[in-house]
C-alpha cells in the first residue's frame, strides 16, 4: 500500500515538474514570438485603474519612438494627440470597459510629435475565473492605407466622367435601372435621374417594341457580342417618340452582375457603324455630342468628336479623322510622354485620368486644355467603351498666371511694408500676416494663423479692441483707414510694448474682411521723451541763464516775443509785439545802427550788442544774436524767419568798468607808491645822517641848530608824505564803490567822467 502510494505520489510530483516545464517552454516560447513580431504588442494591468502598461515589446517602442522605461506604468493615452479622434477613444474604452474584443483604426502620436494611423486591437485575458486580468493590445501603422484610401476618394469619379459622356448610359440590374447619365437624361427629357431609378429599363421603350428589345439585350449579352446594334424607339418622358441606336455590354456595378445600355438620338444621326470618318461630326449632329466630348467603342473601333473637340485642336469639324494619332500628333513634345502614360494606365487600373496639358495647334499656337477620360469594362473584364472630354483652359490659365502674379506683389507689397500687416475675419481670427508681424511679437505664421487677433494684444485692452472691431465691419463702405490707436502689443514671451492699431474694412467675395496694420511705437516714444528732454533742459537752460526769445515771420511781419524778452524790455503782455516798437526802445545812439542791422538781414547767425531804453528809463546793455531763414534763389532771394536770443549784459558792463577803474586806480596808486617810497627813502636818509652828525657837532654851534632844523624838517616831510599816501588809498576804495553803485541809467560817458575826475581835479 504505502509502495503504492509513493508511486502515485512519484508519478503526480512528474507530472507537474513536466507540466511546469512546458508551461514555461510555452511562455519562453510565445515571449520569443512576441519580441520577434512586427506589430507593436502592449499588455495592461485591467486589474488597476486606468490600465497601465507592464509591457511594451521592441516594435512598439520602434513604432513609437519610446523607451521602454518612458512607457511602463503610463497609460495608452500617451499616445494620443490635438486631432486623434473622441470616437475612437470612446469606443475603445467602452471596449475595456465591458471587457469584450475590439478594433479601431485612429490616429496617433509619436514621441517626437509626427502622427501615424494606428490600427488597434484589444484582446482581454481571463482568468480560471472568468475575470480579465489583463489586456493585449496589437498595434499596426496603417498611414500608407489611409493615404491610398485618401488619394483614391479624391480621383475622379467614374460615374462623373459618365456624366460628361457624348452618349447616354444607364446601368440595369435584375431589368431595374439604378443609373443614368446626364445625357440619357437629356435624350429621354427627364428631369432628374430619380425619375428613372428603380424603374423597369423596358418602360422606356415604345410599349410595341419592348419584348423584340428585351430578347435582343438577352441575346446581346449571352453570347457577349458587345458590338451589336440594335435600332428602336423610345418614349420620352414628355411623350414624344424618339429614334435610338442601343448596343449593350454586360458589366459589374456594385458588386452585382448588370448591363450597361448605350443609347444615342438616331433622329440626327445615322447608326455608328453606317458612318464614314468625315461624315460623324458634321453641324447637325451637335444635339447629339456634348460641346467638348469624345468617345471610342472597343467592337468595332469607331471614335466620335463633337465640334467643340475639333476647334480647340484646331481643326475645322470632320476635316481630320477622329483618332487618336491625330490627338498625340497635337500634345506638345514635352508633355506628350506624360500624357499618353496617363491614358494607357487607364487601361490597367482602370482610373480615371485627368490632366491638364498642352497642344500646338495647325497654326502654331500653343494652347492649355484638361483632358479626362473613363474606361468601362464589360462583365468579363473586357474594356467595351472609352468617353472623356477635352475642354481649352488657356485663359483660365493665363487669370491663373495673372492671380498668381497679383499674389506675387501682394505678398511683396506685405514683406516691404515697414509696419506689421494682418487679415481678420469678421469673427476676429487671423487670415494672414506679413514677416514685420512675426518679428514684432515673436512668432511664427504658422503660430498666428486661425487665432484671435486679440491674442497679440494686453488682456486689458482686449475687449476695447473687439468693440473697435466690430464697429469697423458694421460701418458702410470700404473707407479710409481710421485713426490710429495706441494700445499695448503682447509678445509671445509675455512682454509689453507700445503699438498703433489702424482698422481698414475690405469688402471680399466671401465676406467683409478687416486689414488691420500694427505699428511698434517703442522707438517713436523714446524719441518724443528724449525730444521732451532737450526741450525741458534748453527751457531750464533759458529760465536760469534769463534769456529772451523771440520769432520773426517776415511774410506776415508778425513777431512772438517770450515772457523773459518781454521783462528785458520791461513791457507788459498787453503790449503787441513789433519791430517798430523794438526800435522805439533801441537807445538813440544806437538806433539808426541798430536799423541798418536789422534791414541788413543775411545768412548766418549774427550777434550785436546796443543799449536800451526801457519804458521807465532805465538804461540796459543787451546782447542780440540772430539766425534767419530765406526762400528763393539770387535775386529772388528773401527773408522768410527769424529768431533770436536776448541777454541782459548791463551787469557784465558795470562790472567791466569797476575792473577798468580798479586797474586804472592800481597803476595810479603803484607810480605814486613808488614816488613816496623814494621819498621815504631819501628822507630816512636824510635824518639818519643828520642825527649821527648832530650827535657830533656841539649844542652851542650854530650848526647844531641848522641840523635840528633840517631833522625837524625831514620829519614833518615823511609825515606829509605818509598822509598823502593813507589819503590816496582812501580815494581809491572811494571810487571803486562809488563806481559799482552807479546804477544803469547812467550812460557811458558820465561814467568815464567819473573815471576821469577819481584821478584827480583838472588842473
Amino acid at each position: 500500500m504505502t509502495a503504492a502510494f509513493l508511486l502515485v505520489l512519484f508519478l503526480l510530483t512528474g507530472l507537474s515538474i513536466w507540466i511546469a516545464i512546458r508551461q514555461h517552454q510555452e511562455n519562453a516560447l510565445q515571449a520569443r514570438v512576441i519580441e520577434a513580431t512586427n506589430c507593436g504588442i502592449l499588455v495592461t494591468d485591467a486589474t488597476l485603474p486606468h490600465h497601465p502598461i507592464i509591457y511594451a515589446n521592441p516594435a512598439f517602442l520602434l513604432l513609437t519612438g519610446y523607451a521602454e522605461y518612458e512607457v511602463l506604468g503610463q497609460t495608452t493615452a500617451i499616445l494620443n494627440g490635438p486631432e486623434t479622434e473622441r470616437g475612437s477613444i470612446e469606443k475603445l474604452a467602452l471596449a475595456l470597459q465591458d471587457g469584450r474584443a475590439c478594433r479601431v483604426s485612429l490616429r496617433q502620436y509619436r514621441k517626437n510629435g509626427t502622427s501615424l494611423w494606428n490600427e488597434v486591437t484589444l484582446s482581454p485575458m481571463e482568468d480560471r475565473t472568468g475575470r480579465v486580468r489583463s489586456v493585449v493590445w496589437v498595434m499596426s501603422d496603417v498611414s500608407h492605407r489611409q493615404q491610398a484610401g485618401a488619394e483614391l476618394q479624391k480621383m475622379p469619379s467614374p460615374m462623373f466622367l459618365c456624366d460628361v459622356a457624348l452618349e447616354g448610359m444607364l446601368v440595369m440590374t435584375a431589368s431595374e435601372i439604378v443609373y443614368i447619365n446626364r445625357a440619357g437624361l437629356t435624350i429621354l427629357r427627364a428631369t432628374s435621374a430619380e425619375q428613372m431609378i428603380g424603374s423597369p429599363c423596358l418602360d422606356i421603350v415604345y410599349y410595341e417594341l419592348q419584348e423584340v428589345v428585351r430578347l435582343w439585350i438577352a441575346q446581346t449579352v449571352g453570347s457577349r457580342h458587345s458590338n451589336s446594334r440594335l435600332e428602336t424607339k423610345f418614349v420620352r418622358f414628355d411623350g414624344q417618340e424618339v429614334v435610338v441606336v442601343l448596343s449593350v455590354a454586360p458589366i459589374m456595378w456594385d458588386g452585382k452582375e448588370s448591363v450597361l445600355v448605350c443609347f444615342s438620338d438616331n433622329s440626327v444621326r445615322q447608326p455608328m457603324e453606317m458612318e464614314s470618318p468625315n461624315s460623324r461630326n458634321q453641324p447637325g449632329q451637335a444635339h447629339a455630342i456634348a460641346d467638348h466630348d469624345w468617345g471610342w467603342a472597343s467592337g468595332n473601333g469607331a471614335e466620335i468628336w463633337s465640334e467643340e473637340h475639333y476647334r480647340v485642336l484646331g481643326y475645322e469639324p470632320g476635316s481630320v479623322p477622329p483618332t487618336y494619332e491625330t490627338f498625340k500628333k497635337a500634345l506638345h513634345p514635352e508633355d506628350l510622354e506624360r500624357v499618353l502614360t496617363l491614358v494607357e494606365e487607364t487601361f490597367t487600373s482602370d482610373r480615371p485620368y485627368d490632366v491638364e496639358c498642352r497642344i500646338i495647334q495647325p497654326g502654331g499656337d500653343i494652347r492649355f486644355v484638361r483632358c479626362r477620360g473613363v474606361l468601362i469594362r464589360g462583365s468579363s473584364d473586357q474594356p467595351i467603351r472609352m468617353s472623356g472630354t477635352i475642354e481649352d483652359i488657356t485663359d483660365y490659365k493665363l487669370l491663373a498666371t495673372m492671380a498668381e502674379e497679383r499674389d506675387l506683389q501682394l505678398k511683396t507689397v506685405l514683406e516691404s511694408a515697414p509696419n506689421g500687416i494682418l487679415l481678420v475675419r469678421q469673427d476676429g481670427t487671423i487670415s494672414l500676416v506679413n514677416s514685420h508681424v512675426e518679428r514684432m511679437f515673436g512668432y511664427v505664421r504658422e503660430e498666428l494663423l486661425g487665432r484671435p487677433v486679440e491674442c497679440l494684444l494686453s488682456t486689458r485692452e482686449r475687449e476695447e479692441q473687439r468693440e473697435a472691431r466690430a464697429a469697423c465691419l458694421s460701418c458702410a463702405g470700404s473707407g479710409p483707414m481710421d485713426v490710429g490707436r495706441e494700445l499695448h502689443g503682447l509678445r509671445k514671451d509675455g512682454s509689453e510694448f507700445p503699438i498703433e492699431i489702424r482698422l481698414h474694412p475690405v469688402d471680399q467675395s466671401k465676406g467683409r474682411t478687416i486689414i488691420m496694420t500694427m505699428s511698434d511705437l517703442t522707438a517713436r516714444q523714446q524719441i518724443e521723451q528724449a525730444l521732451k528732454d532737450i526741450k525741458t533742459r534748453c527751457d531750464l537752460a533759458v529760465l536760469a541763464g534769463q534769456v529772451g526769445v523771440f520769432e520773426h515771420d517776415h511774410r506776415t511781419n508778425s513777431q512772438i516775443w517770450s515772457p523773459i524778452l518781454r521783462e528785458i524790455y520791461g513791457i507788459g503782455t498787453n503790449e503787441s509785439p513789433s519791430l517798430d516798437r523794438y526800435l522805439e526802445l533801441v537807445h538813440p545812439g544806437d538806433r539808426e545802427r541798430m536799423r541798418a542791422t536789422v534791414l541788413r538781414t543775411s545768412e548766418g547767425t549774427h550777434t550785436v550788442e546796443h543799449r536800451l531804453i526801457r519804458p521807465n528809463g532805465a538804461v540796459r546793455h543787451i546782447s542780440l544774436r540772430t539766425l534767419t531763414w530765406f526762400e528763393g534763389e539770387g535775386s529772388k532771394q528773401r527773408p522768410k524767419r527769424t529768431i533770436g536770443m536776448v541777454v541782459d549784459i548791463t551787469d557784465h558792463v558795470n562790472t567791466s568798468m569797476v575792473i577798468r577803474v580798479v586797474e586804472e586806480m592800481e597803476t595810479m596808486r603803484g607810480l605814486t607808491g613808488g614816488i613816496v617810497h623814494e621819498l621815504n627813502n631819501s628822507l630816512t636818509a636824510v635824518l639818519g645822517f643828520s642825527e649821527l652828525a648832530l650827535a657830533l657837532i656841539p649844542a652851542e654851534t650854530k650848526a647844531h641848530r641848522h641840523v635840528n632844523q633840517v631833522i625837524a624838517a625831514g620829519r614833518k616831510a615823511r609825515e606829509v608824505a605818509l598822509r598823502f599816501r593813507r589819503t590816496l588809498d582812501h580815494a581809491s576804495s572811494y571810487q571803486v564803490a562809488r563806481t559799482v553803485s552807479i546804477n544803469a541809467d547812467q550812460e557811458p560817458s558820465a561814467l568815464s567822467v567819473e573815471v576821469s575826475d577819481a584821478v584827480g581835479p583838472r588842473r
